[in-house]
């Protein structure tokens, strides 16, 4: 038994640090991406968290490899969640919660944090999760209860949208077909970016090697 391999396996103070530092610069990427959806108005809820999808996967690649530990993941989106609260968003915490906890579930044992096969599926997923969260607000909250939980940013009409774009089968299929699109290709940039930047064992590797 590997008493020593154990031990280097679990987060120590400095790992959460710099997860949570990585976790800082994944939000505000994803904040500035969902910023920009705006411009495209009622079609922005198509790509709200797709953009960001794609430009943070080097992020997370990054820190998954250099922080091979199990919980890593989890405080990444946790975190994510934590800020949205504070924010006023309190809904978004369980959401990232579930998000984060089903990329540590697919990501498997702890030797699969290295593996860029295991963490593009891990992220793919999460990302998934979070980009249904308007989903997940009428589905829990309904119409109204979205309005009453946020009325600085919803009126009834508005909260109705909503719903109709969410609970729409044709609409729901166009989400989910660019987030996945988008959040693989974040994993092939995310692979690159760590390969030539950070990797020190490889010299040059293409985006799509």
């Amino acid at each position: 038994m590997n008493l020593m391999g154990g031990k280097k396996m679990k987060l120590k103070l400095k790992d959460v640090v710099i997860v949570s530092l990585l976790g800082v610069v994944g939000f505000v990427i994803s904040m500035v991406s969902g910023m920009i959806t705006q411009a495209f108005g009622t079609y922005g809820v198509f790509v709200h968290v797709s953009i960001g999808s794609l430009l943070c996967a080097p992020v997370y690649f990054v820190m998954c490899h250099k922080i091979p530990k199990r919980g890593t993941i989890f405080i990444y989106y946790l975190l994510a969640g934590i800020i949205y609260s504070i924010m006023g968003f309190i809904p978004m915490l369980p959401i990232m919660a579930v998000a984060g906890l089903l990329g540590e579930i697919s990501i498997g044992n702890r030797d699969n944090y290295t593996s860029d096969g295991r963490i593009s599926i891990s992220y793919v997923i999460s990302q998934v999760i979070y980009a249904l969260h308007g989903f997940f607000f009428i589905l829990f909250l309904g119409v109204e209860g979205l309005v009453k939980t946020f009325p600085n940013l919803f009126t009834m009409e508005k909260a109705q949208m909503v719903k109709d774009t969410f609970f729409n089968s044709k609409n729901m299929a166009i989400i989910l077909s660019v987030e996945i699109i988008a959040a693989i290709l974040g994993t092939l940039l995310g692979k690159y970016i760590y390969n030539k930047f950070f990797n020190k064992n490889v010299k040059k590797e293409g985006i799509l090697s």
